[in-house]
Parts: C-alpha cells; sequence; structure tokens
C-alpha cells in the first residue's frame, strides 16, 4: 500500500543538527508506520551526515537513504520528488525539526482537504532560547478562486504587498504540504539551476497552477534561525546569482501575461510584487556582498559596483517602476537613494540598520 504522505529531507553537512532533525519525525512516524514514509536525501555530505541517516535507516523500515553526488539543495529535493510514493510531499529541512503531533496533523489536514494542491501551514521561528510564533493568516480558508490564490502567487515573491498579516515567508517550502500529482501533472521541480530563491520560484510556480489552496492554524515546524549559517555569510557571487533567478522570472512573467484570464489589475499588481523582490534582494546583497565586512574592497570600489548594478536592468526598472506605497518601509529608504543613484546614502542606511539588528 502506497503512504498517504512522503517526507523528504535533503541533507548536506548538517552532522550537527541531523539528530534532531529525524527524531523529531522517526518518534511520530513510528504510529503510522503504513501511512509515512521518510526520504533523507544525502548531497554528497563529507561529514557523517550519511552514516548518520543509514544508522537512522536501519532502525526504521519507513526511512530510506538516498545517497547521490553533490549538486545542491534543489536537486537533492528534486531527487526526493521523483523517489517519493506519498500521495502528499512534506518537504524539512534537515537543520529544523517539526513539532510535537506534526505528522498526524498532516495526515489530518490532507485529509480534511481533498481538492487543495497545496496546504499551507504555521511554524515557530528558534533562534537560540528564543522561540516566536510564525502565523500566516487571521483565519483558516480554502480558496478555489483563481484571483485568490494569485495573491499567494504574489506573496510568494513579496509577501508584505498582500497586505496579510503573514510574519512567515510564502517563499519556503517547509511551511506547506503538496499533492504529489499535482506537481508531476504541471511538471512542477525545484530548480538545480538557480543557486538562490530556487525554493521562491518554485512556490510561485506552484501557486501560478494551483486549483486550490488551503491554509490550516495549526503550528507543525520549527525553524532553527542561525545568525552565521550560509544565508548570512559573505557570497561575493549573490549579485550574479540573483540575476539568473531575474533573467528566469522575467521570462515567466512573460509567459503567463500571455494568458487571457489575467486581468489589467493582477498584471499590475504581480509586477509590482515582482519589482519589491528585486529590491529586496538587492538590499540583501548590500548586507551579503558589497558591504559586508569580508568585502576587502575599499569603499569606493564598493560604491562604484554598487552604481553599476543600479544603473543595469532588471534593478533600474524596479526602482524606477516601483510604487512606494506597495513596498513595506525598510524599502522606503532604499528606494529613495537608488532613484538618485546615492551609493553612499544607500552604504549608510546599510550601516544604520546593521546598529539596529
Amino acid at each position: 500500500m502506497e503512504p498517504l504522505l512522503s517526507i523528504i529531507i535533503p541533507v548536506y553537512k548538517v552532522e550537527k543538527y541531523l539528530p534532531q532533525c529525524l527524531e523529531s519525525i522517526v518518534r511520530q512516524v513510528e504510529e503510522e508506520k503504513e501511512e509515512v514514509e521518510v526520504l533523507v536525501i544525502d548531497d554528497g555530505s563529507p561529514d557523517a551526515s550519511g552514516k548518520l541517516a543509514d544508522a537512522c535507516a536501519k532502525r526504521h523500515s519507513f526511512v530510506r537513504v538516498i545517497h547521490r553526488k553533490n549538486g545542491g539543495v534543489a536537486a537533492a529535493r528534486n531527487t526526493g520528488l521523483d523517489q517519493a510514493r506519498g500521495g502528499w510531499l512534506y518537504f524539512v529541512d534537515s537543520d529544523d525539526w517539526i513539532a510535537r503531533g506534526a505528522v498526524r496533523t498532516l495526515l489530518q489536514k490532507t485529509g480534511e482537504n481533498p481538492d487543495a494542491d497545496v496546504i499551507l501551514l504555521d511554524a515557530w521561528k528558534n533562534t537560540g532560547d528564543r522561540e516566536d510564533a510564525w502565523e500566516h493568516f487571521e483565519q483558516e480558508f480554502f480558496w478555489k478562486e483563481k484571483e485568490k490564490i494569485r495573491s499567494l502567487q504574489r506573496g510568494a515573491l513579496y509577501f508584505p504587498i498582500t497586505g496579510y498579516r503573514t510574519k512567515v515567508p510564502l517563499a519556503a517550502p517547509w511551511d506547506k504540504v503538496y499533492r504529489r500529482n499535482f506537481l508531476h501533472q504541471w511538471g512542477l521541480r525545484f530548480r538545480p539551476e538557480l543557486k538562490v530563491l530556487d525554493d521562491m520560484v518554485f512556490n510561485v510556480e506552484v501557486f501560478g497552477r494551483a486549483s486550490g489552496a488551503a491554509y490550516c492554524k495549526e503550528k507543525i515546524y520549527h525553524y532553527r534561525y542561525v545568525p552565521e549559517s550560509i544565508t548570512n555569510s559573505y557570497r561575493p557571487d549573490r549579485i550574479s546569482q540573483d540575476e539568473k533567478v531575474w533573467e528566469y522570472l522575467g521570462g515567466y512573467v512573460e509567459g503567463i501575461f500571455r494568458e487571457k484570464d489575467w486581468t489589467k489589475g493582477e498584471r499590475e499588481a504581480f509586477r509590482q510584487a515582482y519589482y519589491c523582490r528585486i529590491i529586496k534582494s538587492f538590499g540583501i546583497c548590500c548586507r551579503l556582498c558589497f558591504f559586508h565586512p569580508q568585502n576587502q574592497a575599499g569603499l569606493g570600489e564598493k560604491l562604484r559596483e554598487v552604481k553599476t548594478v543600479l544603473a543595469r536592468e532588471p534593478y533600474r526598472s524596479a526602482f524606477e517602476s516601483v510604487d512606494t506605497a506597495r513596498a513595506e518601509w525598510r524599502l522606503k529608504a532604499l528606494i529613495f537613494m537608488a532613484r538618485r543613484r546615492l551609493a553612499f546614502g544607500i552604504y549608510l542606511l546599510h550601516r544604520a540598520q546593521r546598529l539596529l539588528q
């Protein structure tokens, strides 16, 4: 009998955190053996992560470990997507863990929403000993209306533009469970060629094809925020990696805008979300690339690089065409400086934001 749910865990260099992740899952699946499988995708880990996963699989028959050559988290998730047998797919990052009762909640909510293609759930953000609730919306829902689902699509790009109070990034895969047949029907996959924001692109495409979306107010996931993680490390190539994302999304936008059921207002709302995402990512590049402490270039060289980037597409169009009323307050000062090519002002803004963190 095929399982109802496949839990997919891409693994790479996480021997410090993997035992907690696996234990949080297997202790719950023990009670649901015939309904749940766990796929651990070892993405060529050079540490003991692969051995830890193998040991877990020896103890639990519902755990399968797939060892593959390192190809990045997107490729590892795709391997899990291809190998999964469950009717629903749930992705867990290997340095995080799931809450008590999460597996039962997933089985219950997928059973209660047979017409959904994707179901959103809530999470906890864990920073050291601090734990903050991450909640998407005020009320649970099931939506089949295309215009409502497209608001989630815009939210995957830039969630403040939706007007929802959500604190959880709609771009992440770990706060959602996906119907497997739906993903295969539309050929929806993560894109290994994108080294950043591949999960965002995946969810933009998911919401673009979904005919039903549900939200359940259950906190089932613990997201571990680690300041020294790769998402906060020096990335001298971040701007070039971002530009690969904009190149792909630019083509995607042209394609969906040719679909006749998009209204003029929906096109403009999506375009504004896209601009805001580009601007937000530019701000991240200031932190991880241009003005990162490990960047050894002189300040003058850094400022010239900022001006060069601002002068080219899609950044020029994004900063010039974005409706500042749609941007969160953190971006408005950046937009003001960028429109006037005030690179030194952007530098001072970055310094001020670091002091406020």
